[in-house]
């Protein structure tokens, strides 16, 4: 495969179709309302213009697309150039507009498929559409940051590198976006030029050892000096997830227990577990329970739920076991609870995690047998 040609704003216009061109009901018309527009870089702006021609008296009423990545606007040509064209002002047969769509790629990868749609007061809609295909210009290695645990105090360090897939260099430097204080990145490049830039840089995330009890995913955000084609100065950049647990004398290995989309006669099971990193502390079983999110809110999961605490051999560690054995006929739709763990330890004397899932609605929509009207 050749070099990915990446050199500002891709325009491309396709000629306009004779009058009976279109094989559906639409009166508009396009030779080419479906292209491809190649290989495009993460971040980039494309552009492309599509010819329409109106087959009679026609106005268009709306433009739509079927992403918010995706927008259009409408010129009419006429005798002195193009000019703006406003809603539901009437096209004459053999009049033609310009629909630019513009597609932004930022946080796409892959085949991309989008669309136009040009509604009118007569007739089908028009829909033109564009594939493309959308490459990193930044990449990460290790592609995922692997999730981290440490105890209290300990703080936490994450290393990865960033480079530009041309080979082209570059300055680097961390946006800090979504980051608390106690989170920093330091950037290091490798075989820099005189000016410190560098195809490749070496970063390494920090958590202070003051980091607060809880499971946290911060985006680790870099961006490049180097401007995205079309994106009017918006550089390359890239956000790796780093997802960390910081854990006290006693933890749950996860914050929620999900039983994912539930038939109402379906019996399942899922398990956290508790464990404890005080060895001082002289650890008794927990105790657990299942509890509605708000006290006031009707809680019909209690009614199929159990709840059992098993030790874990050769662990200081208890398995909290929670078995819907079926779904109450007044639940439908999404399900919460919250799970209450009893620790007895002096600091955290309570832990908790979140129980969610969905009560297949049946075919249709409808609510499965046994369910309420």
């Amino acid at each position: 495969m050749g070099p990915l040609l990446l050199t500002g704003t891709a325009l491309l216009v396709a000629p306009a179709c004779g009058r009976g061109a279109s094989p559906s009901d639409s009166l508009l018309a396009c030779a080419e309302p479906t292209v491809d527009l190649g290989a495009v870089h993460e971040g980039s702006v494309v552009e492309h213009a599509f010819a329409v021609e109106a087959l009679g008296p026609v106005a268009v009423t709306e433009v739509g697309s079927d992403c918010g990545c995706s927008v259009a606007r409408l010129e009419r040509e006429t005798a002195d150039g193009p000019e703006a064209y406003a809603l539901r002002s009437v096209l004459e047969a053999g009049e033609r507009l310009q629909v630019i769509a513009r597609y932004d790629t930022r946080g796409r990868r892959g085949q991309s498929v989008r669309t136009i749609q040009i509604a009118t007061d007569r007739g089908e809609p028009l829909r033109l559409s564009w594939t493309a295909d959308v490459r990193p210009w930044l990449v990460v290695e290790p592609a995922e940051l692997a999730f981290q645990r440490v105890r209290e105090g300990q703080g936490a360090e994450c290393a990865f590198r960033v480079r530009s897939v041309t080979g082209e260099t570059m300055a680097l430097r961390a946006t800090r976006r979504a980051l608390p204080p106690m989170v920093s990145l330091e950037l290091r490049p490798r075989a820099a030029d005189g000016e410190g830039r560098a195809s490749e840089w070496e970063c390494v995330a920090h958590l202070a050892v003051d980091g607060p009890l809880g499971t946290f995913s911060w985006p680790l955000e870099v961006e490049s000096d180097v401007p995205a084609p079309g994106a009017e100065g918006r550089p390359f950049s890239i956000a790796p997830p780093w997802s960390v647990q910081v854990v006290g004398p006693v933890a749950l290995t996860s914050p929620s227990l999900d039983f994912g989309l539930m038939e109402p006669d379906e019996h399942l099971r899922r398990s956290v577990r508790i464990e404890c990193f005080d060895a001082d502390f002289d650890w008794t079983a927990p105790e657990a329970r299942l509890e509605p999110l708000r006290p006031d809110q009707p809680f019909p999961l209690a009614r199929t739920a159990s709840v059992r605490v098993l030790p874990v051999p050769g662990l200081e560690a208890y398995d909290v076991e929670v078995t819907l054995d079926g779904l109450d006929r007044e639940i439908a739709g999404n399900f919460l609870a919250r799970l209450v763990v009893e620790t007895h330890h002096p600091r955290l004397p309570r832990l908790e995690a979140l129980v969610r899932g969905v009560r297949n609605p049946g075919p249709q929509g409808a609510v499965a047998p046994g369910g309420p009207p």
